[in-house]
């Protein structure tokens, strides 16, 4: 083999791997930013809290003006059996960063131990395949499924919840590269409740904290508010970064608006300014994050806070 070959091919590994490591850290970015109205997203030990079936379906979008920018696409489901004691739940994600699609798939189950009249405990784990752009020296660029697997634990009373989960514990090999400083593996600490200001006001108050080896720490907090439990707004704020370019700073704002139609169906749109990755960062029109929810609910015991 020549040297310009062999040069060509290592720059193309070079650039698959650290595709496969954006793209890894992607899925999780786009499951962290919806951890508000799906929790299970980053902790499976939620996986049925909420009591009754739930199906929520989110599209996201970039950038609506730069062509080729990153969208993905989540649904989540989750519920209960053996009386509320065991939660069960699904989770899929379709994520597109410029010509590079990803793909996970994931079940989560949880166990909730009634620890008082007030607080109940979920202890759950999750496991599932996500599907990355890989590339090595013997076998060129492929889509690969790699095994995932987290715990998680959720504590929680009608007013507060609290809770502390890894969602990624398995390191990876990706082709005949480590690339363990992009494949991310957080732990996250959260924290919430709710508080009625008023009969017709109800307040939602979150904070999350997230712990990444050789990385920033980061910190979301914010609040929502639901008005006759029909309209919702809220609006918080990210703060934290990482050590190099591909884990940059994130400070932006979130900007959140829900309706509830019905008992059934609830409808969202959440916008950020989060700024555009390198790849983008010549482009000078609009930029920030667009999301839409529909959130179903076949048979609602009544309003749901999370």
């Amino acid at each position: 083999m020549s040297t310009l070959s062999t040069l060509v091919r290592a720059a193309g590994l070079l650039v698959l791997v650290l595709f496969a490591g954006q793209a890894a850290f992607a899925q999780r970015e786009v499951m962290l930013e919806q951890y508000v109205q799906n929790p299970m997203a980053i902790n499976p030990g939620f996986t049925g809290v909420r009591g009754d079936f739930n199906m929520t379906a989110i599209f996201r979008r970039k950038w609506f003006n730069i062509r080729n920018s990153p969208a993905s696409q989540t649904f989540a489901a989750d519920g209960t059996i053996a009386d509320g004691k065991i939660g069960l739940g699904f989770q899929a994600l379709n994520d597109q960063t410029s010509y590079f699609t990803t793909t996970a798939f994931s079940g989560s189950f949880a166990y909730h131990l009634g620890l008082s009249d007030k607080w109940k405990l979920g202890l759950g784990a999750q496991g599932g395949i996500n599907v990355l752009p890989i590339s090595d020296f013997n076998y060129g660029g492929t889509n690969r499924a790699l095994g995932s697997f987290g715990l998680g634990a959720w504590l929680h009373s009608d007013q507060l919840y609290f809770g502390v989960s890894k969602p990624e514990l398995l390191s990876q090999q990706f082709g005949n590269q480590s690339i363990a400083n992009y494949y991310r593996r957080p732990l996250y600490l959260t924290a919430g409740g709710s508080y009625d200001l008023s009969p017709d006001v109800m307040m939602l108050p979150h904070v999350l904290v997230i712990q990444e080896k050789d990385h920033d720490l980061r910190v979301d907090f914010g609040s929502r508010f639901w008005f006759y439990e029909k309209v919702g707004l809220g609006a918080s704020y990210r703060i934290g970064g990482g050590y190099n370019s591909f884990s940059a700073k994130v400070d932006y704002v979130q900007l959140t608006a829900e309706v509830q139609l019905g008992q059934n169906v609830r409808l969202g749109y959440f916008y950020s300014t989060r700024q555009a990755e390198q790849i983008y960062a010549n482009y000078n029109g609009p930029k920030g994050v667009h999301e839409l929810m529909l959130k179903f609910i076949p048979n609602p015991a009544g309003f749901q806070k999370y």
